[in-house]
């Protein structure tokens, strides 16, 4: 977590790591920091038994830990349960609690399609990726009308399988999310995928059937010009070209040693952003 947090009390020997985004505590301050922001997480279930034991073992709040135990039933009120923790240290005000509060009855109540996005976004921050991707999939089967909410959840899923390299279905989702909203920056999804794989070249001629402005077009050739920038610095653009000129030469088995690589490299790197 960035902020700076003033913990007063005890610190843990060891971090507790939160399995939903891997991020590392060592007091009850940043517990309850942490819980705060990151609520949509806990609207079906609390946080998990280990988190009790770390706050009674690591940091010594026996009271709270026995308190909290008798709350973890779930025919129980969860928000008795979040009431009750941070109120134990005064790190929050009442108001802050009070707000806390309301924003996690909001959540609850919201339509299933609508948390699923939330929930994949907060994935999609923390760049667990494929679970960003599983959730968008679980929303978007859920039966909604607002074809605005289900265009804005095509379009994430689509930057997440982006991501992941699955670039032909990441086109088909930027297209299905324009046209459910006719938003520009879908098509520039759609446009950046296109020229990564295909070329820049083919990426402009297919961008004549959208009828886009001259002014929406050179716009995206400059944005796409940075990505490309960053992209053609990176091993993976060196291996690709590689690649290429192998398969150009001729040389067919080398060309496929180097496409393995690339694809361990690849699998390496989402790896452990893949496990929760």
């Amino acid at each position: 977590m960035r902020e700076t947090i003033i913990c007063i009390g005890k610190t843990g020997a060891e971090p507790y790591t939160f399995p939903e985004t891997g991020v590392r505590v060592f007091s009850y301050e940043e517990i309850c920091y942490y819980l705060s922001r990151h609520m949509i997480f806990y609207i079906k279930s609390l946080p998990e038994e280990e988190l009790l034991y770390y706050m009674k073992n690591q940091l010594g709040l026996d009271k709270l830990y026995r308190q909290l135990c008798r709350l973890t039933d779930p025919e129980k009120d969860q928000m008795k349960y979040f009431s009750a923790l941070f109120r134990e240290g005064n790190y929050f005000s009442e108001e802050d609690i009070h707000k806390i509060l309301d924003e996690y009855r909001e959540l609850k109540n919201a339509s299933p399609a609508l948390a699923g996005k939330w929930t994949g976004d907060l994935y999609f921050r923390y760049k667990k990726t494929s679970m960003a991707a599983a959730c968008y999939c679980r929303a978007l089967r859920e039966d909604t009308k607002d074809e605005v909410l289900q265009g804005n959840i095509y379009h994430n899923l689509a930057a997440a399988k982006a991501r992941l390299f699955r670039f032909h279905d990441a086109k088909i989702d930027f297209l299905k999310a324009y046209q459910l909203t006719g938003e520009e920056e879908s098509l520039f999804g759609y446009y950046c995928v296109t020229a990564l794989v295909e070329g820049e070249e083919t990426a402009l001629h297919e961008m004549e059937s959208f009828q886009i402005s001259e002014l929406s077009q050179e716009s995206f050739e400059h944005r796409y010009a940075s990505v490309w920038e960053e992209y053609r610095d990176s091993e993976a653009a060196d291996r690709v070209k590689r690649m290429t000129f192998l398969e150009e030469q001729g040389r067919k088995e080398e060309a496929e040693k180097v496409s393995e690589k690339l694809i361990r490299s690849m699998q390496n790197d989402f790896r452990k952003e893949a496990e929760i």
